[in-house]
């Protein structure tokens, strides 16, 4: 030890042993550390016994899914796609046209959005140019050029991070001074039109500016900008100048919006716009497309295609006076929606829904006809609206005919109507059409808020050749026309849902503003609904404490006294009693979830050898069949809390009782995993975004996309385990209750309905192949924006959270019979939503009748207690296993929670294609084994360094020693 080699030799070895076995420790003993591990690389390996084949495939392989899914997401963007404009039939463009392509974008398309959803397919992403070459539609080399290769300069700004809040966001475009001479002279060769391409981005974490400043505070604005005071949704000065350069020198201009939300369009049609011109013949909306959707914009220009897509929200003219301008995101200044204490920041953020149910069409349609009722020629909605919902234009002409009502003409509130729709082709081209059903319920002024039109179903035709028609059925219960009265407006000591007496008008409608055919009913009395007509369980108000912490709410009495404000600091002024209100205290006294009935649970873990049933062995049985108590009691109160807590994108083996490891992918455009492409989840469909489905109207393309995702599932890891994707994180269903939400892209619509309708269809598509899907964010969750800053607080008026909010997840339950739903970050009020029991058990278990689990979003933050969410009703924790139900608290309450929770997963996972394939075992996941390899490679050459240091140091003692004796 005395020579300098040697201790070189065990300095360094025990430096370096001692760092890997600490390492190996910590990251074997922390589950945030291995749960990230087997998240982005890989789990468990399982080795495979029996295929059961309970749900079986279409497609051989993942190469012959990939290339089918790809080409439904062609046809899904050919039916989104909606045509806005067309004057002078400037579309279709003629054979062969030549055109020339306007828009830095072009060659840099938006796909889809950033975030947990961005997806990660195989990187085969089409482009705009290509689909231009599939269509025969020559385009401009030299633009194409320009664009890809001069401007390099000049590029969109990658998507923010998430929980970035931005002031305003550069769209990228090229300034019209860099037009060379070049550039210019090279449109006279492909003059036949100009596609102008304007783009817009989405994603998670963030949501759109709603100025164009470089900082709050400051009036500078950000380059490209026309007016710091601008928003995003505006066109700039840079496209805004390319417009008026594609008008100067092309009689036919065709827009084409690459954008996942509503833009200011204003400019198509109002002469006295900043970028009006003449010369603008056409608009077509095409959203987010995915890898391959963008092939269907060239068939959609060359007529191959005929567009029928209708708009899945309205384009206001001014989105500034939205009443959702004035309550949303941060209110435009640096922590304008933070609450403050003796004046300073407290770190709660909260949202005020003072529109109460006027969002969207319901407001504009509503508002549009209170001002008409005053004044016959009122110009309100010409001034307020550009285009309605349900809007969209055809290459072809449609008439419709109404076959058949009901021949009753009085209601009694317990039937189903039903109309059926006789559509005609009466122009020259095949094409599709959507008849849309709207009721019109009986309003008395300063009574229950009501919309002057609401959409109750809706139906999209077969293609139609030239004079072929199709009779199409569109049905409604009575019930669904029901207001829900949460505070007595009506005075009739009720509340809840209630018809009430006088004329119902049913309108088969273009569009939400204008009807073609029309049908009236009377109800002669009030009907009021004390239970759900599914469960027969109470309807009672279940979020006073929520509706009780808004000022005022939008009335339809008053507009202009009602209209929502943005808050001020007084506003914003709370107390510390109030803040503490706001952290979950474990109290279950005198609470619904309090029990003192233990379980009987296992004490110590049974082999599978010994266990006496099976996870297979219920597969199919009643949830309430005593064979689940008989599983339940079989497992013990760890091996259920570490099932609970580890559940980030699937959840764990439980070998013993025949439960496999599951892979729960994102998100709403296909199977993804945002954190990495090293893991199980590979070469998926990259789809639309979903509010392209918004815009297809069609309810059997949407279950089409199910059925597809189910069939992506079961060909899975083709590669590795062998294993399906048996979960979803989709589809989602939040509310485009403003414009500049962040992640309208992920979401169908401004409507409650048609979110639902779509929802359940991809739901009972993705069920076909034993797909559970977790429907999310359950619920409110319809901003950005410090969504899960200590949990946004949402304070929304019972009627809005339930007509509209909570309406299409309701939906995606009893109709799409979905057994996963998704919480959300934010609060209701002072509870999170993965915590509260009025949200998670009374209204979702016991009002619906759901049945399965309940999984939260992404759990780090601290408010997120898992003790919490197990007693409101919630089941699993998005987390790579850091956050189980606390083992410290054996009370009867914690241990019923905890099994209760586990129940739920099981019973999901149970009734999927998680159980086609029975598992004999596992074996370590493979960065385990390599860990473990690498430890052994280090000790093992610590110890062959040592031994060969150690021979060379005693050889040359003996030599030194040799020398020594040869000496004396």
């Amino acid at each position: 030890m005395k020579r300098r080699k040697v201790k070189a030799w065990w300095i360094t070895s025990l430096a370096l042993v001692s760092f890997f076995t600490i390492a190996t420790t910590v990251i074997e003993n922390v589950p945030i550390i291995n749960g990230t591990f087997d998240l982005l690389v890989g789990g468990v390996r399982p080795n495979v016994g029996t295929d059961y084949k309970l749900y079986t495939a279409d497609y051989k392989n993942k190469r012959d899914v990939y290339k089918a899914a790809n080409e439904l997401n062609e046809r899904v963007v050919e039916e989104g796609i909606t045509l806005l404009k067309n004057e002078n039939n400037a579309l279709p463009l003629k054979k062969n046209a030549k055109v020339t392509v306007f828009g830095k974008n072009s060659t840099n398309l938006v796909y889809g959005g950033s975030g947990s959803g961005g997806g990660n397919g195989l990187g085969d992403r089409k482009t705009l140019y290509q689909s231009l070459e599939d269509a025969r539609i020559k385009y401009n080399p030299v633009m194409e050029k320009f664009y890809s290769k001069e401007t390099k300069s000049y590029k969109r700004p990658d998507n923010p991070g998430m929980g970035s809040i931005i002031a305003g966001f550069e769209t990228g475009e090229v300034p019209l001074s860099e037009y060379s001479s070049k550039v210019k002279d090279s449109y006279k060769e492909y003059n036949d039109a100009a596609i102008v391409v304007i783009s817009r981005i989405g994603g998670e974490g963030f949501d759109l500016p709603r100025s164009m400043k470089k900082t709050y505070g400051s009036n500078e604005k950000i380059n490209g900008a026309r007016d710091a005071n601008d928003h995003y949704l505006q066109l700039d000065k840079n496209e805004t100048d390319m417009i008026n350069e594609a008008c100067s020198n092309f009689s036919n201009v065709i827009i084409v919006l690459n954008t996942p939300t509503p833009m200011e369009v204003g400019f198509l049609d109002d002469k006295n716009h900043y970028a009006y011109n003449e010369n603008i013949k056409g608009c077509l909306w095409m959203g987010l497309p995915g890898d391959s959707g963008v092939m269907a914009l060239g068939r959609v220009l060359n007529g191959t295609v005929n567009p029928s897509g209708r708009l899945n929200d309205t384009y206001a003219r001014s989105f500034k006076n939205d009443p959702s301008f004035r309550n949303f995101g941060n209110n435009n200044i640096d922590g304008g929606n933070q609450y403050l204490l003796d004046g300073n920041p407290t770190g709660f953020y909260y949202v005020d829904y003072e529109e109460g149910i006027n969002v969207g069409y319901r407001y504009y349609e509503t508002r549009a006809y209170e001002e008409e009722m005053k004044l016959s020629s009122s110009t309100w909605y010409k001034d307020n609206v550009v285009f309605p919902f349900g809007y969209g234009l055809s290459y072809t002409d449609f008439t419709w005919t109404l076959e058949e009502a009901p021949a009753r003409k009085t209601l009694n509130g317990q039937e189903e109507l039903e109309y059926k729709v006789k559509v005609k082709n009466t122009g020259d081209v095949a094409g599709k059409d959507v008849v849309e059903l709207f009721y019109t319920a009986p309003y008395t002024s300063g009574g229950i808020e009501k919309s002057h039109v609401v959409l109750g179903d809706f139906a999209k035709t077969k293609l139609l050749k030239p004079g072929e028609s199709e009779v199409v059925s569109l049905k409604l219960d009575s019930r669904d026309m029901a207001s829900y009265d949460y505070n007595d407006k009506n005075g009739n000591g009720f509340k809840g849902y209630e018809l009430e007496k006088g004329e119902y008008t049913i309108s088969i409608s273009k569009n939400a503003h204008t009807p073609l055919l029309s049908d009236k009913l009377t109800l002669e009395n009030n009907v009021t609904y004390t239970t759900d007509s599914d469960t027969n369980h109470e309807i009672k108000n279940r979020f006073d404490d929520v509706s009780s912490g808004l000022n005022q709410v939008m009335s339809r009495a008053n507009y202009n006294e009602t209209m929502p404000t943005t808050p001020n600091e007084d506003d914003r002024r709370t107390t510390q009693e109030f803040i503490k209100s706001l952290k979950y205290r474990k109290n279950d006294a005198d609470k619904p979830w309090y029990t003192d009935e233990m379980p009987n649970q296992a004490k110590v873990s049974i082999s599978k050898d010994d266990v006496t049933v099976v996870l297979r062995d219920l597969i199919g049985l009643d949830y309430d069949d005593p064979k689940w108590d008989e599983l339940m009691n079989q497992l013990t109160v760890e091996e259920m809390s570490k099932l609970i807590g580890t559940g980030a994108y699937g959840t764990i083996e439980m070998l013993n009782i025949g439960k496999p490891v599951t892979y729960e992918p994102d998100g709403p455009s296909g199977f993804t995993n945002f954190m990495t492409d090293a893991g199980p989840v590979y070469n998926t469909t990259f789809y639309a975004a979903e509010c392209v489905m918004g815009h297809t109207w069609n309810k059997e393309l949407a279950t089409e996309m199910g059925k597809m995702i189910g069939n992506e599932s079961l060909v899975g890891d083709e590669k590795g385990t062998g294993l399906p994707y048996s979960g979803w994180y989709a589809p989602a269903v939040n509310i485009h209750r403003s414009q500049f939400a962040g992640r309208n892209w992920e979401y169908y619509s401004e409507d409650s309905y048609l979110s639902g309708a779509l929802a359940s269809a991809v739901i009972k598509g993705c069920k076909e192949k034993g797909v559970y899907t977790y429907l999310k964010h359950f619920v409110a969750n319809d901003q950005e924006t410090n969504r899960d800053s200590n949990g946004c607080i949402v304070w929304v008026d019972e009627q809005a959270l339930r007509e509209i909010y909570m309406k299409p997840f309701e939906m995606a339950v009893k109709d799409g019979g979905t057994t996963g739903i998704m919480s959300s970050f934010n609060r209701l009020g002072t509870t999170w939503a993965g915590g509260s029991y009025a949200l998670l058990t009374e209204v979702l278990r016991d009002e619906w009748g759901f049945k399965g689990s309940v999984i939260t979003d992404y759990a780090l933050a601290r408010y997120m207690n898992v003790d919490q969410m197990i007693r409101a009703g919630g089941d699993l924790c998005l987390n790579q296993g850091n956050k189980a139900p606390s083992l410290k608290d054996t009370s009867a309450t914690q241990v019923s929670a905890i099994r209760r929770a586990s129940k739920n997963i099981l019973y999901t996972i149970c009734n999927s294609n998680a159980m086609n394939k029975d598992i004999v075992g596992y074996k370590l996941p493979l960065w385990e084994e390599l860990m473990f390899i690498a430890d052994g490679v280090i000790l093992g050459g610590c110890l062959v360094w040592g031994a060969i240091v150690i021979v060379i140091e005693v050889r040359k003692n003996k030599k030194e020693d040799d020398v020594e004796n040869s000496t004396e």
